[in-house]
């Protein structure tokens, strides 16, 4: 008999888990998934699918009931932060995601921030929260080093600015602040002042279960939308992983480290608020000359992160969400392939807040016959026309080296991908990018 999921998200790591669900399981399954837009690559592998609003828990659940489904993964942060998951459970639905208190790790940078000076006071730069601009102001004139300017809550990777890369100077912080709270960005009238870290940045992404924390390859993923690491933030242009799922600059005994601080967090949780961890917990870290210290969590999947992982990962994707459901992770044996992997979004004109349709004219077979896996974050209008949310498609490319994998993907976003005033970032995965890192370091 079938396994009947339930998906709810429509993002580019929404689709990489419809993929691993369908094509990359054992176990036979019908998808199905609850989207507010149609994923141009969802809607192609879903038994079916129903549009709504994903702060909809009531809509939700009871399409959840009318299918009988399994168990559900619930992915984005809208309806995570809304206690959907808290929701299913009460109505004895089987459900792969953390809880709302769970969820403020991401949806409130000083919750996390708060957490992580009980757990490991040295993981956190110098920070201090505001729910008074004219306080934070003060506070940025006061301190005699460059900060970062955080939004409290969710911006889905474009909200945070720093002195010295997206802000020129003390000045263009303040005003930063002032644009804050007049515009609500984040949706809490709230702001963190950080002191601005240097160094190798990266991402551990994990399955927790609440009592097992399983790693993932470690990742490096590229936010700037220009080549050589400038211009404006945005939710990611891309990312890589290594052929022995470290990097470069990051040890064994290192990630090891960043893996157990991931797992106290949660444990702090369940001990101090009584809250299970079940789901994928995503940590930005940077290896700074003062040690590790941590950027932000995500309480779900990095996007493009785990796009680099889903195309390695050798274990069954719905044993792995089952195990998290009924706490057996330290039963199963999660493997990858020992493959390097590059990921490449490209993106329309005017990212990370473009304006009009993407015209794409895109060869999924040919991508797909050559090696590749191709990842919508777009929904389809008409033939060859999407609209952005705000990105479009990536390109996920493996090979035994980095190198390999380089070549590969620009390979097959040259040959199978083309449109009018697309972008992507040609510089990822090169060897002159990474230098570029290590000689600023």
């Amino acid at each position: 008999m079938k396994k009947r999921i339930l998906l709810i998200g429509r993002w580019g790591k929404t689709h990489a888990f419809a993929k691993a669900i369908v094509e990359k399981s054992s176990t036979d399954t019908e998808l199905y998934c609850y989207m507010d837009k149609p994923n141009a690559g969802i809607v192609q592998l879903a038994t079916d699918y129903k549009l709504g609003n994903l702060k909809d828990n009531k809509d939700i659940i009871d399409y959840a009931k009318s299918l009988k489904i399994d168990f559900a993964i619930a992915v984005p942060h809208l309806a995570l932060s809304n206690s959907l998951v808290d929701e299913m459970i009460q109505h004895d639905i089987r459900c792969v995601g953390p809880t709302r208190v769970c969820s403020q790790l991401e949806t409130s940078k000083s919750f996390l921030r708060n957490i992580l000076k009980q757990v490991s006071p040295d993981a956190s730069p110098e920070f201090k929260s505001f729910t008074s601009k004219e306080d934070a102001i003060d506070y940025i004139k006061l301190v005699d080093y460059d900060v970062a300017v955080k939004p409290v809550g969710v911006t889905e990777g474009d909200g945070v600015k720093v002195i010295g890369v997206q802000l020129k100077d003390e000045k263009e912080a303040i005003q930063y602040v002032h644009e804050i709270f007049k515009k609500n960005i984040g949706g809490i009238a709230e702001v963190l002042i950080e002191e601005k870290l240097v160094g190798r940045e990266f991402t551990i992404q994990a399955f927790l279960d609440s009592e097992t924390i399983v790693g993932m390859p470690a990742t490096r993923d590229y936010k700037l939308l220009l080549e050589g690491d400038k211009g404006l933030n945005t939710p990611g242009m891309g990312s890589i992983s290594f052929e022995d799922h470290l990097l470069p600059f990051l040890s064994r005994k290192e990630y090891d480290q960043c893996l157990q601080l991931m797992f106290d967090v949660a444990e702090y949780l369940k001990e101090k608020h009584g809250e299970k961890y079940i789901g994928y917990l995503s940590g930005q870290f940077i290896k700074t000359k003062d040690g590790i210290k941590v950027i932000e969590f995500n309480v779900r999947p990095g996007d493009s992160e785990i796009l680099n992982i889903i195309p390695i990962l050798k274990t069954d994707f719905v044993e792995i969400s089952e195990a998290m459901i009924d706490r057996k992770l330290k039963d199963l044996k999660v493997e990858y392939e020992d493959k390097a992997t590059v990921c490449k979004y490209i993106v329309n004109q005017g990212f990370p807040n473009p304006e009009n349709d993407m015209i794409m004219h895109i060869d999924d077979e040919a991508i797909k016959n050559n090696g590749g896996d191709l990842f919508y974050s777009c929904f389809a209008v008409d033939k060859n026309v999407y609209k952005p949310s705000p990105r479009g498609v990536a390109v996920t490319a493996k090979g035994d080296t980095l190198q390999q994998a380089y070549e590969l993907c620009e390979k097959l976003i040259r040959g199978n991908i083309s449109g009018e005033g697309l972008w992507y970032r040609k510089d990822i995965g090169t060897k002159e990018l990474l230098e570029l890192h290590e000689s600023k370091m």
